[in-house]
């Protein structure tokens, strides 16, 4: 939980500090009023350097419902380093503006100054060149995902940040986590590069580098490198009751290293709902600040993908696996990503299995960025670009569904910008672009349901189970599922059945 503080000095300052703290209802009021004319009985008389100097380090947070200026003359003694002193966030008395001034990318004040912002109506003056440019910020990169900077790259950040927003050539090389930290609004930047390779792409043509991964151990670059450990690990633990804390400590240590995992990539552990109670688990949990969980033995036994099935351990527990199947299940993974191991410590016998989180992305934030070996993406994807306008006319090619995706205004805003064009290319790649199964695409300005975030609607030419459906939420779909969606209109298969409900829109009855 984010400590916010609110510093008032003056009436209307005290008033718009109301406001935001019953907006944010974890956030502590101060009222300094040194002669008590207008701050109540709860004012503070102490003056404000030091009251500032007293909360300073108690809190994540601080607005400030004062100048920049006052806040620049009174913080500065107690500044220490950006990797720990707290945001600040300036607010004029009219509510107007929100300037983060301390601490805008590492304490997090751009984002807090952005959700002033949201909440008074007012403007986020953010001044830090990567968001004036809109583009990556390599210190905050993972932040909204709860991904850990790797402690050994610090010295690099300033050097590869400056690569960044100079234009200077930057790959990002992601092997694991989510995938979507690119601005769904716009498109990558000609000098940013993506890979999501198994092995380092060659770097030489590149100022800096962004690592993704979980590995522990990763090549050395001659480039500024920054590194990011993504949560994306599940650890699937069985051990014998009452195995020390040191062993299982010792265990997964040794677990992690054999493999090339690293530590900060653990996202949980997992296990047979029989180890809920198994003091060494919950200790260890509990010390890397983990959440452990466990499943009972018939969803185990469901499990696909177990790779070391034990006969031995099924007549004791009921299960033929532990690790492999809780990871498995936990993770939603096909399969594992280390197979069952075994280790032993003071008498006691552990088991470990390692998975990866999936992370799928939708198609429209994948279309976003620039990816290895393919050129800049044109600014507007879904423009009307080399088409022909003059010559004889020909008849209308035949289409067996006719697919009308809304690009209106809003629908743009929901991340559907060029939506059209991308199902062209998918359309292509599944040959369903030509011939008797043929589906056309046609953008339309506005369906008329913006509610619906981005839509589109289908005609078949001879009336089918997905004749006149209406779509919803499309931004949200990946490559994966559009596929899925082709596949089933050529067939006549209801989409009901390969989409997320939240994607079938529904109508109003005809009268």
């Amino acid at each position: 939980m984010t400590r916010i503080a609110i510093h008032a000095i003056t009436r209307k300052g005290a008033e718009l500090a109301q406001r935001l703290a019953a907006e944010l209802p974890d956030a502590q009021l101060f009222v300094v009023d040194r002669q008590g004319d207008w701050g109540g009985a709860s004012a503070l008389s102490v003056p404000l350097a030091d009251h500032l100097a007293a909360q300073f380090g108690r809190f994540d947070q601080h607005l400030c419902l004062f100048s920049v200026g006052i806040a620049t003359r009174l913080l500065a003694p107690l500044l220490q380093d950006k990797r720990r002193d707290p945001g600040v966030v300036c607010i004029d008395e009219q509510g107007a503006f929100a300037v983060p001034v301390l601490s805008g990318h590492r304490g997090g004040a751009n984002a807090m100054a952005a959700e002033v912002a949201r909440l008074l109506s007012a403007t986020a003056v953010l001044t830090t060149a990567s968001d004036a440019s809109q583009t990556l910020s390599v210190d905050t990169l993972g932040v909204p995902f709860g991904w850990q900077l790797d402690p050994e790259c610090e010295p690099s950040l300033t050097q590869a940040a400056s690569a960044v927003v100079n234009g200077r050539q930057t790959l990002i090389w992601q092997q694991s986590g989510q995938k979507q930290w690119w601005h769904p609004e716009c498109a990558m930047p000609g000098h940013l590069c993506v890979s999501e390779a198994a092995t380092l792409p060659d770097s030489t043509d590149y100022q800096a580098a962004v690592i993704i991964s979980h590995q522990a151990r990763l090549p050395r670059l001659s480039i500024p490198t920054v590194v990011w450990r993504p949560r994306s690990l599940v650890i699937g633990i069985g051990c014998d009751r009452n195995t020390p804390l040191s062993v299982l400590r010792q265990g997964l240590t040794a677990f992690l290293q054999q493999h090339n995992l690293h530590l900060a990539s653990v996202a949980r552990l997992v296990s047979i709902d029989l180890k809920v109670d198994e003091a060494g688990i919950v200790q260890l949990a509990a010390e890397l600040q983990r959440p452990f969980d466990c499943f009972d033995a018939p969803t185990l036994d469901r499990v696909e993908g177990i790779e070391n099935p034990s006969e031995t351990v099924r007549r004791c527990i009921g299960v033929s696996s532990v690790a492999e199947a809780a990871c498995l299940h936990a993770s939603g993974a096909k399969a594992l990503l280390v197979p069952k191991h075994k280790s032993a410590g003071e008498g006691f016998n552990m088991t470990l299995a390692a998975c990866e989180l999936p992370f799928e992305e939708p198609l429209m934030s994948r279309s976003r960025k620039r990816f290895v070996g393919q050129a800049p993406i044109p600014v507007t994807a879904g423009g009307h670009r080399g088409l022909k306008t003059s010559g004889e006319a020909r008849p209308i090619r035949h289409y067996r569904h006719h697919l009308v995706v809304c690009e209106g205004g809003r629908c743009q805003r929901s991340g559907a910008e060029g939506l059209a064009h991308q199902l062209r290319q998918q359309l292509k790649q599944l040959s369903l672009h030509r011939g008797p199964d043929r589906i056309k695409v046609t953008r339309s300005h506005c369906a008329g349901a913006c509610r619906q975030r981005a839509t589109a609607v289908i005609y078949a030419r001879k009336p089918d189970a997905n004749h006149g459906l209406w779509l919803q939420s499309l931004e949200t779909l990946t490559q994966a599922q559009w596929q899925a969606l082709f596949a089933a209109m050529s067939l006549g298969v209801p989409l009901s059945q390969v989409l997320p409900p939240e994607c079938i829109a529904e109508q109003e009855a005809a009268p």
